[in-house]
């Protein structure tokens, strides 16, 4: 590997460090800082599991009415899920407690409001499909994930994504990422010999794509050389209603 692809991929992990970081800040915001000072309005509720015996692709299927979702990897071939809710105890009076999901290799969870944050480990493959109504998304894709199809959609919030070039790609992987009201930031370090495509749609905003080295097929959209003829292929397809586009790729 060279320097140039070294600093790279540091700059990709520094910056899946920080937007994990801001998500937090995120559900700090909504429920208010009893949460910092840890005040009994709010209610954390842990989940996790090991992987045992668990084979093929697991996926992550959340689906949230109001609340933020980070996801992050761990290099821990064991672990197959720890989840941390937090909830405030308003919330609980009226919806009860939230409960955690692992039937037929997906984990669900289904709810109103709540923050939630998630570690995954690297021993099975996983996909990806988050959808909230009002929260912002934060996925870094980091420590040697195993991922194939991601699908991010939050009507009202931000989404963030950064991946380092040691995540590896299950077959021809498609990343979906819509925000209907909301800015999108996206930072891929490509791994060696797969072929990328981004291509991004806004309707009210800026698009900023950088993409170095890779052809431009109009402004919007651009492909590495390979692309077509890749044995492997990664396609991130972005779209925001309302909000600006920034995608780095390398």
């Amino acid at each position: 590997m060279s320097n140039n692809q070294r600093n790279t991929s540091m700059v990709v992990c520094i910056f899946a460090v920080i937007i994990v970081g801001a998500i937090a800040v995120g559900a700090l915001s909504y429920y208010g800082t009893s949460w910092f000072n840890w005040s009994s309005a709010d209610t954390d509720f842990y989940f996790d599991a090991e992987v045992g015996a668990t084979t093929g692709t697991v996926t992550l299927d959340i689906d949230l009415d109001v609340g933020g979702v980070s996801i992050t990897f761990v290099d821990n071939a064991s672990l197959l899920y720890d989840i941390e809710i937090v909830v405030q105890n308003t919330t609980l009076d009226t919806d009860g407690d939230p409960t955690v999901t692992f039937t037929s290799n997906t984990i669900g969870l289904v709810y109103t409001a709540a923050g939630v944050n998630i570690t995954l480990g690297s021993g099975v493959n996983y996909t990806l499909d988050i959808d909230t109504t009002t929260g912002g998304i934060s996925v870094a894709l980091v420590d040697g994930a195993h991922v194939g199809d991601v699908s991010l959609t939050t009507e009202i919030g931000g989404i963030t994504l950064a991946m380092t070039d040691d995540v590896v790609l299950l077959g021809n992987a498609t990343f979906d990422l819509d925000s209907t009201t909301g800015g999108v930031s996206v930072v891929v370090d490509v791994p060696t010999g797969i072929g990328g495509s981004v291509e991004a749609a806004v309707g009210t905003g800026g698009v900023d794509i950088t993409a170095t080295g890779w052809t431009e097929i109009t402004s919007n959209h651009y492909e590495t050389s390979d692309y077509d003829t890749a044995s492997q292929t990664l396609t991130v397809i972005i779209e925001t209603t309302t909000g600006g586009i920034t995608a780095i790729f390398t």
